[in-house]
């Protein structure tokens, strides 16, 4: 992962701020992506399953049935958890994604900071503490060992949500 954060990054004096740091900009890309990532494949995973299970295509009230309840499903992180739960009995360890998401909110929507939402709810600086990962004031700090840990949390729980669902269908392999 070295590697990757030490790209070059071109900077706009106009539009970057005077404490701008290109290595903590591309640490936080990665992480992002590396959630998104995650995200996606637990999402992915949840509406193969139901979507075998509901055979949408069936009737056009199971089709309208199934797009109401697959976009609830998948509408936030905490719901694709609740899905997998009430829908399949399966519960992952959700826990260090659970920290990294509030990480990855600070990147995604306060370009770095905490959110004007995570400072008025409890727990946040706690949560993002429990990932491992450091705050200076209200600014998310990454460093290199917070990425290795962070891809470490990923796999671990695209490994536990793909080795359910298997056992769960039988299909192990």
């Amino acid at each position: 992962m070295q590697a990757a954060t030490e790209l070059p990054v071109a900077r706009s004096s106009r539009l970057a701020p005077p404490d701008f740091d290109a290595r903590q900009v591309q640490r936080q890309a990665i992480l992002l992506r590396m959630i998104s990532i995650t995200e996606a494949f637990c999402v992915d995973r949840l509406l193969d399953l139901a979507e075998t299970d509901v055979d949408p295509g069936g009737s056009p009230i199971r089709d309208l049935i199934w797009k109401k309840a697959s976009s609830s499903a998948v509408s936030t992180w905490s719901s694709i958890q609740d899905s997998y739960k009430s829908w399949y009995s399966l519960q992952p360890a959700w826990t260090k994604l659970n920290e990294l998401v509030e990480v990855r909110n600070a990147i995604a929507h306060g370009l770095g900071q905490l959110t004007r939402l995570q400072r008025a709810k409890p727990g946040t600086a706690t949560k993002i503490g429990q990932a491992g990962i450091r705050l200076s004031g209200d600014r998310v700090i990454l460093e290199e060992a917070d990425l290795e840990n962070a891809h470490r949390a990923c796999l671990q729980l695209v490994s536990e949500v793909d080795q359910l669902i298997q056992a769960s269908t039988g299909n192990v392999n």
